[in-house]
């Protein structure tokens, strides 16, 4: 219905046009103006090639018209594609009648003709209406929307042709474009807080602009004292102002520049904190997807860049607009013919500006994609320089992200490519627009229409009016980059967690009761391979329940559904009745805490690793948490105690001793429900029987869930679940599943005879696996993964 609509009315205009053009052009007159007009036709006196312009105009729109009533799914945006081509039309169209204008005015009679005068005048908005209903055409695909299923459905069977995917792409760009200003506004409105220094801004801004623009002016003033007056007086007075002006624009200037520069660092400050607090919401399933140095890219240079751009970009666009407005009165005051001559040129030069823009802020994005994957290769060799040191990767490492730098090069010698061709056609437009400006303006001074000091100070403003168009059209380049950045940012500020921790569940008690009840589950980056399948258990407050089976069964998986991380497909899990995702975030992990078997410390000091989460958490607690975790002893070895940092990472301390700050970091909460994950994997046997203890004696009354790989560890457990190939294949005691003879006894039995084979190659004397001190078996764990498969 919208479609039909707008063709309606694009024909009715069509006509209309083409009547009130007649009518005006034969004002009064037979039809038979036509033939005489086009037998003596002169340009400077008739006006029939006026009305040959509406030809031209309907023309278009009703061909366009047409083509979209009978094409209605490719026809906008074949009519999209044309764009530029119609607004250039339109655009000379419109230029033309204004040099019609200025030839008609040097003959009094015919300027002030009303017939001609309204002739000129439809032309002009005849024009725009074309080029508006002509845009409007452009953005008609979504009024089909009743066809779009179908349309669908056709594209599926037959394929998508060469036609679609460029009428795709056109409805795209239209989105973009309509995105671009709404993302300005959206930058701008961050500001708010910020209206008062603005006004200051603003104020000076303006201060500076109306200074600037009388310069030329008096700088007229001044040589006609020289050349017409010869009078020292007539040239002092301009002289003082002109100082005068200059000063107070100087000082405006610079107010106005710092202040713009705290206002839009600021911005700087809150886009960063509302992207880092987006991020800190995710979904783990996020940050599986997406590489960690895409999203420090964003956080980092993207914001930096957004800031700086949006800062100078606004700051410029400003100065530059208010002058331009002001230089242009001054202009028009002074010589209204000449006036026209300059404006002539300002549409093509708005044409190549948007256009180079559209081109700049699709390159400006490619950029920053390019530069996110080269920080990625960074930041992944930065990570893991150890292992690339191990295995004398270097030289691979470097030409890896040598070859992102010049795929990103590439990019920039189109940028390069782009802008100096926008340089050329630019300069050119300006030369073109001057010597024109100079002819036409020594033509009115030879008439005694101006003066030559008039001239000059017009030429004068000519020029400052150029470079006042060229900063404002420098400054949309420089805001397209800004957009282009910015829209990243917003994309992951506006993303809504998938799994999100909204739950509103705090009860007063909270006894630890778990239970998975038929849950399947799969990682959101393999959506399509099952980890978990069917599962269904119970855990019980005050026992100790050992997940066991081989590498990639689905162990750590199920740790992550308890610790709320990932949504299973199908199923729930459920903590005391309730499902998981029902508690409150904070209250649930106050109750559960979790410790991996390759924990992560942050680059702070002890005292704030063990209290993390807990920032006003007792100096008491935290070292009762440290003597539980049998880490107290060495940390009050360290040079400044619990004020010593650990690095980045922990990297300044042992695995053994960034295994105990992580237990201590989880006993500090006194969980009901405790997570050990290999946690004591890292620990000799001295340090682990220990640690084991001060576990065995605080979790009594709780929930204790341990994936573990030492049998010494597994057969002490009060239930053992064998979870394997995302099934849960047996459960019980140590010694019912022995007695099973099933996958438990043969893990265990792998187990015993690997230890027996190593103790005949090495002689030395026999002792289970479970019993061997962590530094005589760290070197195979480290360097086989086979021997890590073929345990537990």
């Amino acid at each position: 219905m919208r479609v039909a609509v707008i063709i309606s009315f694009n024909l009715v205009f069509s006509i209309v046009d083409i009547v009130v053009t007649t009518v005006l052009y034969v004002h009064g007159s037979s039809l038979d103006i036509f033939a005489d007009e086009i037998e003596g036709f002169d340009i400077h006196r008739s006006m029939l090639d006026l009305w040959g312009m509406v030809v031209i105009r309907a023309t278009l729109l009703y061909g366009a018209s047409i083509g979209v009533f009978c094409n209605s799914r490719d026809g906008p945006g074949r009519v999209s594609n044309l764009g530029t081509l119609v607004a250039l039309i339109c655009l000379t169209n419109m230029t033309y009648a204004l040099a019609k204008l200025l030839m008609l005015s040097e003959e009094e009679a015919l300027m002030y003709d009303p017939w001609f005068l309204s002739l000129f005048c439809w032309t002009c908005v005849a024009a725009i209406g074309t080029m508006t209903l002509w845009n409007l055409l452009a953005n008609t695909p979504n009024a089909v929307s009743d066809r779009e299923d179908c349309e669908e459905t056709e594209r599926l069977v037959d394929g998508i042709e060469t036609e679609d995917e460029s009428s795709e792409k056109s409805r795209k760009s239209k989105k973009e474009d309509s995105h671009s200003g709404a993302t300005i506004g959206r930058l701008l409105s961050y500001c708010k807080k910020d209206s008062a220094l603005l006004a200051i801004a603003f104020f000076f801004l303006l201060l500076s602009a109306v200074c600037e623009a009388f310069i030329p002016y008096y700088t007229g003033k001044a040589i006609d004292g020289i050349v017409i007056h010869k009078s020292m007086d007539t040239f002092s007075k301009p002289m003082i102002t002109l100082t005068v002006l200059a000063l107070v624009s100087s000082i405006a200037t610079g107010f106005r520049g710092g202040v713009f520069s705290i206002t839009f660092a600021r911005l700087n400050i809150r886009l960063r904190n509302l992207l880092f607090r987006s991020l800190m919401h995710q979904e783990i399933g996020f940050f599986d997807s997406n590489h960690t140095g895409d999203i420090t890219s964003r956080l980092t240079s993207d914001t930096t860049q957004v800031s700086d751009l949006i800062s100078q970009n606004v700051n410029l666009f400003l100065r530059s607009f208010v002058k331009a407005l002001g230089i242009f009165m001054f202009m028009f005051g002074m010589s209204w013919k000449l006036t026209l001559v300059t404006i002539m040129g300002f549409p093509y030069i708005a044409v190549v500006c948007k256009l180079y823009g559209e081109y700049y802020k699709k390159l400006t994005k490619d950029v920053q994609t390019a530069l996110a994957q080269a920080n990625k290769v960074a930041e992944e060799t930065i990570s893991a320089m150890r292992t690339v040191r191990s295995f004398a990767n270097e030289d691979q490492e470097s030409d890896s992200y040598y070859s992102r730098l010049q795929e990103m090069f590439v990019i920039n010698k189109k940028q390069a490519v782009a802008y100096a061709c926008y340089m050329w056609s630019s300069y050119v437009s300006e030369l073109a627009l001057q010597v024109t400006i100079l002819f036409y303006g020594g033509h009115l001074v030879m008439t005694n229409q101006m003066s030559g000091g008039t001239l000059i100070s017009f030429i004068i403003y000519e020029l400052e009016l150029g470079e006042a168009l060229e900063s404002i059209s420098s400054v949309y380049t420089g805001l397209m980059q800004g957009v282009g950045a910015a829209e990243k940012v917003f994309e992951y500020i506006d993303r809504k967690p998938k799994h999100s921790l909204d739950g509103q569940e705090a009860p007063g008690t909270f006894e630890g009761q778990v239970e998975f009840k038929n849950v399947t589950f799969a990682y959101p980056t393999r959506p399509e391979m099952d980890i978990l399948k069917n599962v269904s258990f119970s855990l019980r407050p005050g026992q100790v329940t050992a997940l066991v089976g081989p590498s990639g069964g689905g162990k750590s998986s199920c740790v992550c559904l308890l610790e709320n991380f990932y949504a299973p497909q199908q199923g729930q899990v459920l903590v005391d009745g309730r499902p998981v995702n029902a508690y409150q975030h904070k209250y649930y992990h106050s109750k559960v805490a979790l410790v991996g078997q390759e924990p992560v410390l942050f680059a702070r000091t002890v005292q704030m690793n063990i209290s993390y989460g807990l920032p006003e958490a007792p100096m008491e607690a935290i070292i009762k948490a440290a003597i539980n975790a049998n880490a107290h002893d060495f940390i009050i070895g360290l040079s400044e105690g619990y004020d010593s940092g650990v690095g980045e990472k922990g990297t300044q301390l042992s695995g053994g001793q960034k295994q105990r700050v992580a237990i201590a970091r989880a006993l500090i909460r006194n969980p009901c429900i405790l997570i050990l994950d290999e946690a004591t994997s890292a620990l000799d046997s001295e340090s682990e029987y220990i640690v084991q203890q001060s576990l065995s004696n605080l979790m009594r009354d709780h929930t204790v869930v341990v994936i573990a790989h030492r049998l010494s560890t597994v057969e002490r457990a009060d239930n053992i679940l064998v979870i394997d190939k995302g099934l849960l294949v047996e459960q019980g005691r140590h010694a019912e599943l022995m007695a099973r003879g099933g996958l438990y006894f043969k893990l265990v039995q792998r187990q015993i005879l690997g230890t027996e084979v190593e103790a005949e190659d090495h002689n030395p004397p026999p002792a289970p696996l479970w019993e061997l001190k962590e530094e005589d078996k760290g070197s195979e764990e480290d360097c086989s993964d086979t021997e890590h498969e073929a345990q537990y």
